[in-house]
């Protein structure tokens, strides 16, 4: 997998002279030329590296013959025939000069592995050096392969978090990859595959690692145990150390991640915890020095892991945090510490730990600031409302209190746009409402509260993505969802808003995967977009809104709008219905996108009349597309329904921008969209039928100029299949020509495909 360039360039090789295919260890040159077909394969060792023609045994005569006799039986033995010779590098100079000759003469195809860096023979290098076989370099897979790999493998989908360690720790090299798999403890939450623990470490992967540290001196050992648990670190290196380490802006870094975590496993408790207490004595990092003292068991300071705490929960690490927070709490850290254990509770929705440990340091004369987030968290976390609305809070928080229930004046009365926390509220209902018109509050951070720093964020992309801004909404979800390292809550809400952006951008199968990797302790957003996601693939997703429904927050009027989607594609409800209900509230927004589902559904006459006033009366950017679609269909308008496919690619709604070129009858234009929307299967589409994965893997060959023959040799069937398939492309794309295809498949010719 992940080698389709390399297993062509193979092939192409075997009709012509053959190939060097170079690489270091264990990145799958073997693998590789385990897919040639040859007539004899030959394996080089270093055992026979001193055997004159030791290699060449099989074809030699009696041990009595010359050596000329013998040479010239081995040569007459491969005169022909396609040869295959791994670790070429080991061959004996008499081996390696019979070889060269083959090449020279013309006399043999020869296909051979090389580890790169390591001295070959001369004859051998002179093979690609006086350019008589071509060299190519097997570069190590990239993530997307790694994932693949893994998934086929496991036969199901792979944890992102669980993909970054395993492509970061293996860094491609398949045998690497192989031993981590096997040596994993895998587990499966809702067909997602996930590692359970620490990096897998087989007993052949230690004794490969271990083999490149043996010879390093005790005093350079305690070097790299010092790294393995608090790189980087200011420290001086010998030339012992030489591959092992690597010297970067920061300090001194193990070369390997691997070699960390053998050195970890490898050390036995008592000088892990000395190792620990000596770098915490060490650093000058509040947040290394806690967690090491904390890891050594010589954590005494409340101060010193309350301030760590804060410095976790500022970077958005609340598992950390946590920890931090529990730890100073229980060695007399006091409220402050209880609060600020709350406060990441909260922010991980654990609202019932959260009000536990309020409730457990409450007191009369509590600040303003500590009673406003119990509030939040009794309105929005439990669902307890009144409760929250007899609390002294501040302004701002009231108001988002009312914002969520959907009593947006009342909201809109408490706050001051001179106030940025507060101007970013105005800016949600303004949006709501269709009212915004931007920019978005710049806010300054609250060092009493990191944790407002996330509900800043998540803010303005709720503002942005209801205004029609995907770009804008994307680029700063997708970063929040990439600085959380690990799947805790925080990083499951980040990924399930990062997937109702990807929905909205036609990459469906992209939305699927993030949902169901997310595991939020509040399910109901996840499911509301994994029922649209499953219905707009064109499956059953009557189970996923009935399970959502039973979740429906209470008092959180904004969520509304997601619940009315999934009903009306999974569950088949009226947008109409949810668009009045909508407009009741004031909540013009989503009253324009609801009615615009029902123009997706093939009911623009009954709402382009209310679109085009909507269009004139509010913000939202992408309203007047919504009505120039309606418009166009009543009229049944291609060109206007191109100039909306247009308008909607740009703003970057891919699978909006296809069903509109769908319903113009431009194939061509549809064609190229709906590669672009990863098997969405809508009403608007139903009337173009997909290319079938071979027909697209054959067209984007024939798009990239190669003859009929040349895919035919590449993918290994027969010309007259690759007419067939090219023939079906054609008709169901409405061209003629292969300009044509490769204007309809742009995106697959850059690299998607």
């Amino acid at each position: 997998m992940g080698r389709d360039a390399e297993l062509a360039a193979v092939r192409r090789a075997v009709r012509g002279a053959g190939l060097i295919v170079a690489g270091p260890a264990g990145v799958g040159k073997t693998r590789l030329l385990d897919e040639v077909a040859c007539d004899v394969r030959l394996r080089a060792t270093a055992a026979m590296s001193e055997i004159p023609l030791g290699v060449m045994a099989p074809f030699l005569p009696s041990a009595d013959s010359s050596p000329l006799a013998m040479l010239t039986a081995a040569r007459t033995a491969l005169r022909g025939r396609v040869v295959v010779v791994d670790d070429v590098h080991l061959l004996d100079d008499a081996s390696a000069g019979l070889l060269h000759q083959l090449v020279h003469h013309r006399e043999a195809v020869v296909v051979a592995t090389l580890r790169s860096g390591e001295r070959a023979p001369d004859p051998v290098v002179a093979l690609w050096k006086d350019e008589l076989l071509p060299r190519i370099e097997l570069e190590p897979l990239g993530r997307t392969a790694v994932v693949e790999v893994l998934e086929t493998v496991l036969g199901g989908v792979l944890d992102s978090v669980t993909a970054d360690r395993l492509w970061t720790a293996s860094a491609g090299n398949m045998l690497l990859l192989r031993e981590m798999h096997f040596a994993a403890q895998w587990v499966s939450h809702g067909g997602v595959w996930s590692l359970d623990g620490p990096l897998p470490l087989s007993p052949r992967l230690v004794e490969l690692i271990e083999a490149h540290l043996a010879a390093v001196p005790a005093d350079e050992r305690r070097v790299l145990e010092l790294l393995a648990f608090g790189e980087p670190l200011d420290l001086a290196a010998s030339e012992a150390l030489d591959g092992l380490v690597t010297v970067t802006d920061d300090g001194l870094r193990l070369a390997h991640p691997l070699y960390g975590e053998v050195l970890r496993a490898q050390c036995p408790p008592l000088r892990k915890r000395n190792h620990q207490r000596h770098l915490a004595s060490l650093l000058d990092d509040p947040l290394r020095v806690a967690v090491l003292r904390l890891d050594s068991g010589t954590a005494d300071d409340p101060a010193q892991l309350l301030t760590a705490a804060n410095i976790a929960t500022a970077m958005g690490g609340v598992v950390l945090a946590e920890r931090l927070a529990r730890a100073a709490w229980s060695i007399g850290g006091g409220v402050e510490a209880a609060r600020l254990l709350a406060y990441v509770l909260l922010f991980t929705d654990r609202p019932e730990e959260a009000e536990e440990v309020f409730a457990m340091v409450a007191a009369d004369d509590d600040p303003i600031e500590v009673r406003t987030v119990r509030a939040m968290n009794l309105g929005w976390g439990l669902g307890r409302s009144d409760e929250a609305a007899e609390m002294d809070v501040m302004p701002a928080a009231r108001a988002a209190l009312l914002f969520f229930a959907g009593k947006y004046e009342e909201a809109r009365a408490l706050l001051s746009e001179s106030d940025p926390g507060e101007a970013s509220i105005i800016a949600m209902i303004d949006v709501v409402q269709g009212r915004y018109t931007g920019p978005f509050p710049v806010i300054p951070p609250n060092p009493e509260f990191a944790l407002s720093a996330e509900m800043n964020a998540f803010s303005e992309v709720f503002v942005h993505s209801l205004h029609g801004d995907l770009a804008h909404a994307e680029r700063l979800a997708v970063q929040a969802h990439r600085e959380k390292a690990e799947w805790d809550s925080m990083r499951s809400s980040w990924a399930v808003s990062c997937a109702g952006l990807a929905r909205a951008g036609g990459r469906l199968l992209e939305a699927r995967r993030l949902l169901q990797e997310a595991r939020p302790a509040q399910p109901f957003v996840r499911l509301c977009e994994l029922a649209q996601v499953e219905a707009l693939l064109g499956n059953d997703a009557r189970g996923v809104l009935a399970e959502a429904e039973k979740h429906v927050p209470q008092g959180m009027r904004v969520y509304r709008h997601g619940l009315w989607t999934a009903r009306i594609w999974a569950g088949g409800a009226s947008p109409l219905e949810g668009a009045a209900e909508a407009r009741a509230h004031s909540e013009f927004a989503a009253e324009a996108l609801l009615l615009h589902e029902a123009v997706r559904l093939g009911r623009a006459a009954e709402v382009v009349e209310r679109l085009h006033e909507l269009a004139s009366t509010i913000t939202g950017l992408l309203v007047p597309v919504f009505a120039a679609h309606a418009e166009a269909l009543v009229r049944n308008d291609s060109a206007g329904l191109e100039a909306v496919a247009a308008r909607f690619e740009e703003a970057g709604f891919m699978l909006l921008a296809a069903e509109a070129a769908a319903e113009s009858g431009n194939r061509a234009l549809a064609g190229r969209l709906i590669a672009l929307c990863e098997g969405a299967s809508t009403p608007a589409l139903a009337t173009l039928t997909p290319l079938t994965p071979r027909e697209r893997e054959v067209a984007v060959l024939a798009a990239r100029g190669l003859t009929n023959k040349e895919i035919a040799s590449s993918l290994v069937i027969s010309v007259r299949t690759v007419d067939n398939h090219l023939s079906n492309t054609y008709s169901k794309l409405g061209i003629t020509t292969r300009g044509e295809l490769a204007l309809v498949l742009t995106d697959d010719l850059g690299g998607r495909g």
